[in-house]
């Protein structure tokens, strides 16, 4: 009877406390800075095709090591070069000049957008520039693109001519979204199969419609690392939604979804993307100031939904791309996509109380091109989510 009993509790203490420990990824990104300069000066910066926002002369700091591109823009200016390869070093400074050249024949292209806001991109590259705003072009035919977060982005081509005006003007349509939340634990079993199925759907859909990220819960093991980053933030979502057992897919809030049979996910995303027409937008945009993340989120609501009382507005951070060298518990995973981070709203959700919302957060070191920023609007009592967006 004593073996017997013994041998229970030494079963017991291995399902519970028998995880392995994770391994923390401790490796620290090394950065470094770029010094752009201009003459003349107040040309735009753009760092791997995306926009600093930052005019010349500034210095880009915190600038992962490697390779990268410098491009700079300025209204009825050539840049030369056109673009500068940069290879940066740890702990240094590089410095890139450009000479613009001022166009001498031009025309004139006014770009207006509803909603306005839209980054104006012509032949492929962006200007800088967000309608409304009016471009001094070398004439030529031009392919006008404009984007804005939350809304399908739209392409028109044009003629500029010396000495003439021309004038686009479109109307932006929204961005549907569905949204998946997806739980899970480093030391969950079953959560491999799950994890499979979600790299197998992002892989096989690279469309816009959706957006998808995963909580770590602290079971079975309490030492997640992904759960130990937001502890509370996690548990507000696992309490929330009411999940006992792991893993766990909810689909726009109300729908659950066996995570271990990917065909059910198929069929669930496919019936909610056919249904899922919301006359309510967000536009989520986000930059790295330094050491600060700045995101700017704006809703538009053209259907008076947002006069339910009960609906609130969350924001978060999810990175991609994360990988230890051993694996940190006991399931075997190693790599990992969609992690959450934290949310940046409150963590059961902001009340709406104006169009435009500006949330800031002291960068915390992950790795700022993996990271995506997730705004949704969630009815909290009937757990809907009537839209969402990522940047």
């Amino acid at each position: 009877m004593k073996k017997d009993l013994a041998l229970f509790f030494l079963i017991l203490i291995v399902l519970s406390c028998g995880v392995k420990q994770p391994v923390e990824n401790n490796t620290l990104q090394k950065t470094g800075a770029i010094f752009v300069d201009s003459e003349p000066d107040s040309a735009l910066i753009f760092l791997d095709g995306q926009n600093t926002f930052r005019l010349t002369p500034d210095t880009l700091k915190n600038i992962p090591l490697g390779l990268h591109i410098i491009k700079v823009q300025k209204s009825g200016y050539e840049p030369l070069p056109d673009s500068l390869a940069i290879r940066l070093k740890t702990d240094s400074v590089s410095k890139v000049f450009f000479t613009l050249n001022k166009l001498v024949y031009l025309g004139q292209l006014a770009v207006h957008s509803e909603p306005a806001g839209a980054e104006i991109f012509i032949d492929g590259q962006s200007t800088g520039h967000y309608t409304p705003d009016t471009l001094q072009l070398s004439p030529a035919t031009y392919t006008i693109h404009l984007e804005k977060n939350g809304f399908k982005p739209v392409e028109i081509q044009i003629d500029v001519k010396t000495d003439q005006f021309a004038e686009i003007s479109k109307q932006l349509d929204i961005q549907q979204r569905v949204i998946f939340e997806s739980f899970g634990n480093v030391s969950c079993e079953p959560c491999v199969k799950s994890a499979e199925n979600l790299e197998k759907f992002r892989n096989e859909h690279t469309e816009s419609d959706y957006v998808l990220f995963e909580y770590y819960a602290n079971w079975p093991s309490p030492n997640d690392p992904f759960y130990k980053v937001s502890p509370k933030d996690v548990d507000e979502r696992v309490q929330y939604y009411k999940i006992y057992t792991l893993p766990k897919l909810r689909l726009n809030g109300e729908t659950g979804v066996d995570a271990a049979d990917y065909n059910a996910i198929q069929t669930a995303y496919n019936n909610a993307i056919a249904s899922q027409n919301t006359r309510l937008a967000l536009s989520v945009n986000k930059r790295l100031v330094d050491d600060s993340l700045h995101v700017n989120v704006e809703i538009y609501d053209y259907n008076k939904i947002l006069q339910n009382s009960q609906l609130r507005l969350f924001v978060l951070v999810y990175e991609d791309d994360i990988h230890f060298n051993s694996p940190p518990g006991s399931n075997g995973l190693k790599d990992f996509n969609f992690v959450f981070r934290k949310f940046l709203s409150d963590r059961k959700g902001d009340i709406i109380q104006k169009p435009k919302t500006t949330y800031t957060l002291q960068w915390p070191g992950w790795v700022f091109a993996n990271a995506h920023v997730v705004a949704f609007i969630q009815d909290i009592s009937t757990k809907k989510i009537y839209q969402a967006s990522v940047n």
